[in-house]
């Protein structure tokens, strides 16, 4: 076998790519946000035994559900014959992406809170700290040291899991690849461009994501010298 590589093919369709990768990042960054956002906010309210029992049910069940499936349910959940409008793919997309690390983000946070110490609490409310002022100072910094090692996995699983947007019509990079090869019929080149994006993407965010599990990590052992 002898396949002739043309990528000269492919570039009349350049800035389609440069357009596929903004959209890639664009749907990452909101994801990140809105589901990290969310996640903390239902992981914090955990704490409650009665609201735990009530959310975690719903939380288990969307992490069970695979993200494709999740995106394919909300596509057609909301479409126009059944809400009575429709919501554009793009937004879709965010939702459930946005859903399902919510849900994994939910988890960390609750796992995080349990393992703080309870005479760290018990110091802190001691020296006539509110319950708030605990949560601020003593909780809260805990759950972030102890929550960023996962963070940082889940959310490099969330720059390459928007390439799941593409069956729901997203014009992101994959999408972006498949009209390509519809056009002129080059897949490998198109695909070897697309992984090519991936790498200058994921990498660097896996460096500065090692970078910062180190920076959490000398904080947890500052945290456990003091105690």
């Amino acid at each position: 076998m002898n396949y002739d590589w043309n990528f000269a093919r492919l570039e009349p369709y350049a800035r389609a790519f440069l357009a596929g990768t903004g959209m890639t990042i664009w749907l990452t960054l909101i994801v990140v946000l809105a589901g990290t956002t969310l996640g903390v906010c239902l992981g914090l309210l955990t704490r409650d035994a009665l609201i735990r029992r009530a959310i975690y049910p719903i939380i288990d069940i969307v992490r069970a559900v695979p993200p494709l499936v999740l995106l394919l349910f909300l596509y057609y959940l909301l479409a126009e014959q059944v809400i009575g409008t429709s919501v554009s793919a793009f937004w879709i997309a965010a939702l459930g992406l946005s859903l399902n690390l919510a849900a994994f983000v939910a988890d960390l946070v609750r796992a995080a809170i349990d393992n703080v110490d309870p005479d760290s609490i018990d110091a802190g409310l001691a020296l006539g700290m509110t319950y708030s002022h605990v949560t601020r100072h003593v909780v809260l910094p805990h759950v972030a040291r102890e929550i960023i090692p996962g963070l940082t996995v889940l959310y490099l699983g969330i720059l390459k899991a928007t390439s799941l947007a593409a069956i729901i019509n997203v014009r992101e990079i994959v999408y972006t690849a498949e009209t390509v090869i519809a056009d002129v019929s080059r897949s490998l080149e198109a695909w070897t461009v697309v992984s090519c994006v991936y790498v200058v993407l994921v990498i660097p965010a896996t460096y500065g994501a090692r970078a910062v599990e180190r920076w959490a990590g000398r904080g947890r052992s500052v945290e456990r010298t003091a105690i």
